[in-house]
């Protein structure tokens, strides 16, 4: 990526060692519009976007059986787009979700997308979980799904990862109720006078007394078995802490040994037959973002470094970035390895590849952002 570059990378997602697929949403919602990008290696072009004018906040694919990949960019407003390279897009929405939409319910943002078998799994807040398919578009065993107790607003679904449709698991945040009141008539007139008086501080004050309790997000990590939803895990901020954690990421090393990673260094592993055991350590205390398996290692991105994971400590994995941006400060997205390849996705260095001796930047044509793309100048012969 170009230092000059105003767009961050926002998702990604590797469907083969030379295939992968990046978005950059604007930041304008008054005016959104989103590049959908795909790199297909074997290509003698191998570039292709999409423009959309939402903003994108989860990809799924697949490689279809022609050898091209199939894409499913979801929208925070519901809205699924179908991108087969080489044919006909198609776009299709889901009634109720979202915030602006004119067919929203008051549900809010969806923002996570996943492919499992032939199914797409799509979560977002206040419990929305929906299967789609060809044929069918629907909430995923609504009266089934996980609940918020009496003390909780509502449930926000996450990252939802699994082998087959009745082995699925999904992280879940529940929001504390709010304990926040409204100032009475008197306080909210002694405020505005500590304002015109200067005394910031005093009025702040006032209005900090009626928050009440600070809300503490807590993550879980919820198993679907085919029949019912069930948690089995309630994640701390790593063992050595008692702040409760939220989950990031959800990675299927196989059906018996998942792993889950999240803030303030928490690591899970196991599965829901046998439970999970949590492996973080102590003093490490940063938010995790990202796992996989490369070759035989497990990768772990956190907000601004990548690590090697041994089972029991972190080492650093340092990437080879331009210096000149962001004073070579990563920032990672997410680490995905696919056979003897490891993506590394970061939010302002772009693309980066690793066979395990060498990195490798997959540089972005500066014509593919700009927002009156014209095509890619023709290969000179």
């Amino acid at each position: 990526m170009q230092p000059y570059d105003p767009l961050r990378l926002d998702g990604a997602i590797a469907l083969a060692k030379d295939t992968f697929c990046v978005v950059f949403s604007g930041k304008d919602y008054e005016d959104m519009q989103s590049y959908i990008l795909v790199y297909e290696g074997r290509m003698e072009q191998p570039w292709s976007r999409s423009d959309v004018p939402r903003k994108i906040d989860g990809l799924a694919g697949k490689i279809g059986a022609d050898g091209r990949p199939i894409v499913y960019a979801l929208s925070d407003e519901g809205d699924v787009y179908t991108l087969p390279m080489g044919q006909n897009s198609s776009h299709r929405k889901i009634e109720g979700a979202g915030v602006y939409s004119d067919d929203s319910t008051d549900l809010g943002y969806v923002n996570s997308i996943a492919l499992i078998g032939d199914a797409l799994f799509v979560t977002g807040y206040h419990s929305q979980l929906y299967r789609l398919t060809d044929t069918d578009l629907g909430w995923f065993h609504k009266e089934k799904l996980p609940q918020a107790p009496e003390t909780y607003d509502y449930l926000v679904f996450g990252d939802l990862n699994g082998s087959t449709e009745s082995d699925l698991y999904m992280n879940v945040t529940y929001s504390p109720t709010s304990t926040k009141r409204e100032l009475t008539e008197e306080e909210e007139e002694r405020a505005a006078e500590l304002f015109e008086l200067g005394k910031t501080d005093e009025a702040l004050a006032i209005h900090h007394a009626a928050e009440g309790q600070t809300r503490v997000l807590e993550g879980r990590l919820c198993h679907w078995n085919g029949q019912e939803w069930r948690t089995i895990v309630k994640p701390r901020s790593g063992k050595y802490y008692q702040e409760p954690a939220t989950l990031s990421d959800i990675f299927i090393e196989s059906a018996e040994k998942i792993w889950a990673v999240g803030g303030n260094g928490v690591i899970l592993v196991g599965n829901a037959e046998h439970g999970f055991q949590d492996i973080s350590f102590k003093g490490n205390d940063e938010k995790l973002r990202s796992i996989t398996k490369f070759k035989d290692r497990m990768v772990i991105a956190s907000d601004y470094a990548l690590h090697w994971f041994d089972g029991h400590l972190l080492s650093p994995l340092k990437p080879v970035l331009d210096p000149s941006i962001n004073r070579n400060i990563p920032n990672p997205l997410k680490v995905q390895a696919v056979d003897d390849v490891l993506y590394y996705f970061d939010s302002k260095h772009g693309v980066h590849t690793f066979d395990g001796d060498r990195w490798t930047e997959i540089e972005i044509p500066p014509e593919l952002l700009e927002r009156d793309f014209k095509g890619l100048p023709s290969k000179p012969r």
